[in-house]
């Protein structure tokens, strides 16, 4: 969020369509939640068809500790926009704490330290200031600071069964100032709200224990986003059949009216499949607002997921996530 010269833009965190294929960055209690150590590379392309889109890298790795029932990971997120004129890069520290309150119920608590950095390059932007009757010809203006870093602090938590599961997670708690010119520009708190439900239709067990690779299940889902005065609201489903992976879902509000526009924004379909120990997932937003007519070229996001091997020696099994992937369970 940044004031030039009594012009303010605000802007939102950034936001995945994929957002169970990179868990942790929804939420830090999901650090650890595939009881196994996990590396995953994330891409994400907003709007290549316009001069104004964004590039999103995103990479993270978590592990698990069966002993203490602990989760521990971190990730590096780097963005940038326009024509690279505005970039971000986020290194965050998460664990986790994973407590079953019964045979059938189990919660993860999860906390995030990080550190950000946002970097203007004024050099390729313009200002009002620099127009006037005769045209472009003044003097761009002058700015001391093109770098801003603060620290970043967010918490959250999972609440689940073998089909069930809801969660929560509050980032920014600290209201870090993201303002480049010295004065007060809070960066606002964004509490997301997370849940779904998943129907197995068919599991096949290896013994005593289930053989993922040989699910058939559907899973409907829900996100909701609340920062500062913008939130989104996403809803679809997955499925899953064997080593395959599809998905469905909608983002918007659409009885929500902001400044006369319908809060109505993409439609998403998601194919992925797993080999092995590695996971692929493809994701394509599809652009259902007025800016469709602006030939965006939607949004693309790519996913590969590594799992490595889970210890053999437990001290007791550990109870499956539901959610709608191949990992996190």
């Amino acid at each position: 969020m940044v004031g030039l010269h009594g012009i303010c833009g605000f802007g939102q965190d950034v936001q995945f369509s994929q957002f169970y294929q990179v868990p942790t960055y929804q939420n830090p209690a999901f650090a650890g939640s595939a009881h196994s150590s996990r590396a995953m590379v994330h891409q994400r392309l907003q709007w290549p068809g316009l001069d104004a889109n964004y590039v999103t890298s995103f990479a993270s790795f978590d592990t698990y500790n069966n002993k203490q029932k602990a989760g521990f990971g971190g990730y590096v997120l780097y963005d940038q926009q326009g024509q690279s004129s505005i970039s971000s890069t986020q290194v965050a520290l998460q664990g986790s704490y994973e407590l079953h309150l019964n045979k059938t119920i189990a919660i993860r608590m999860g906390m995030q330290l990080g550190m950000a950095f946002q970097n203007v390059d004024y050099s390729i932007l313009t200002f009002p200031s620099q127009f006037s009757n005769n045209g472009f010809n003044n003097p761009a203006p002058q700015f001391d600071n093109n770098l801003v870093s603060f620290i970043d602090a967010s918490s959250g938590f999972v609440l689940y069964t073998t089909n069930l599961w809801v969660g929560a997670a509050f980032h920014h708690m600290n209201l870090p100032n993201v303002s480049f010119l010295n004065d007060d520009a809070k960066l606002p708190m964004k509490t997301s709200v997370s849940g779904g439900y998943k129907i197995f239709i068919k599991e096949h067990y290896r013994g005593l224990s289930v053989d993922e690779s040989k699910e058939v299940s559907i899973s409907p889902t829900f996100l909701y986003k609340m920062q500062g005065k913008s939130d989104q609201f996403d809803l679809g489903l997955y499925g899953r059949y064997h080593q395959f992976i599809a998905g469905l879902w909608y983002r918007g509000i659409p009885f929500k009216i902001y400044d006369d526009f319908q809060n109505s924004e993409s439609v998403i379909i998601l194919l992925g499949m797993k080999l092995e120990k590695i996971a692929l997932t493809y994701s394509y937003d599809a652009v259902v607002s007025s800016l469709a007519i602006a030939n965006t070229g939607g949004a693309h996001e790519f996913n590969l997921t590594y799992l490595f091997k889970r210890p053999k020696k437990r001290k007791k099994p550990t109870r499956r996530m539901p959610c709608p992937s191949f990992y996190v369970h």
